[in-house]
């Protein structure tokens, strides 16, 4: 029978040993982080790269369904379906919580009635400074910022931030100290905007809010008639919408990956045809695309 015998590593042989390892590490390491900056970067590419390809095939799909393509603005246009249908198609933009100027930058973003602008030449929702804010006549919140003034939107006119006019209904919105929007703004066509759950009593089943990211405002707003308005925070994305016949949004879905930035989006009328331009960044801003293609409408 033969005995093995465990045998331990001398301390000269340890030594030797560590050594050698370290030499190796040293000629390894630079190479392997080389390794996976260019994985990194590589894999950014292939990200965007899809995501172009995933909004390109989608206005493809949408044009060859539709009849026509009415323009909204450079970033919005509806697709009207040979069914009597619309595909509403649209990009959001970045809302900003700009505090050297105490203005909210940006627009926010409705199927329905597309942007609403919330600051312009002559027009801006305001920043004020607040510890505690009003939001209806009956109820006061602990708060950072109270907001005033006006947004503007082409299809409803003005909607309203504040109101202390002791005539009327007294309403407004505040930034609370969780960093949340509170309360509501106003319209004369399609009346309350409402920027938290808390606000209706509905969060148990329907949690909405819009909150303060980083100096950025994300989530969504309701309003009755219009629905969902969208804030995407720091980022551009672009959302197909599904309506009925009588134009009742029936599905909305996000076309982009949330974590690519559709920077920018332009849509160029060509005689029945369109030419859209768009710009992707990914998220950790390693890579970039540029695209550029004509679509056309079917033969009929």
């Amino acid at each position: 029978m033969s005995v093995f015998k465990n045998k331990a590593l001398t301390l000269l042989e340890t030594i030797v040993f560590i050594g050698v390892f370290s030499i190796v590490g040293i000629i390894v390491f630079p190479f392997l982080i080389n390794t996976l900056n260019y994985y990194s970067t590589t894999k950014g590419t292939i990200d965007i790269t899809r995501e172009a390809r995933n909004i390109v095939l989608t206005l493809k799909s949408e044009t060859n369904q539709s009849k026509k393509i009415d323009y909204i603005t450079d970033w919005e246009i509806i697709f009207n379906k040979f069914n009597n249908k619309k595909s509403i198609f649209f990009k959001t933009s970045e809302v900003k919580l700009n505090f050297e100027n105490m203005k909210i930058e940006g627009f926010i973003s409705n199927p329905r009635i597309g942007s609403i602008s919330l600051n312009g030449n002559n027009y801006g929702v305001n920043i004020i400074q607040s510890s505690n804010c009003s939001i209806s006549s009956s109820q006061n919140i602990t708060s950072l910022y109270s907001f005033s003034g006006y947004a503007w939107s082409p299809q409803i006119g003005w909607i309203k931030f504040r109101n202390t006019d002791t005539g009327e209904s007294i309403y407004g919105v505040c930034l609370d100290s969780n960093n949340e929007l509170r309360g509501f703004a106003y319209n004369d066509i399609i009346g309350w905007l409402v920027f938290n759950c808390k606000e209706l009593g509905v969060c148990s089943t329907s949690n909405f809010k819009v909150i303060n990211q980083n100096g950025y405002l994300k989530g969504f707003a309701w309003n009755d008639v219009l629905g969902w308005i969208f804030f995407d925070g720091d980022k551009g994305q672009v959302y197909l919408a599904q309506t009925d016949e009588n134009f009742n949004i029936t599905k909305i879905e996000r076309v982009s990956n949330p974590q690519v930035n559709v920077n920018e989006l332009k849509f160029t009328p060509i005689d029945s045809s369109f030419k859209v331009d768009f710009s992707l960044i990914d998220e950790k801003n390693l890579s970039r695309i540029d695209y550029s293609t004509v679509i056309s409408l079917p033969f009929k």
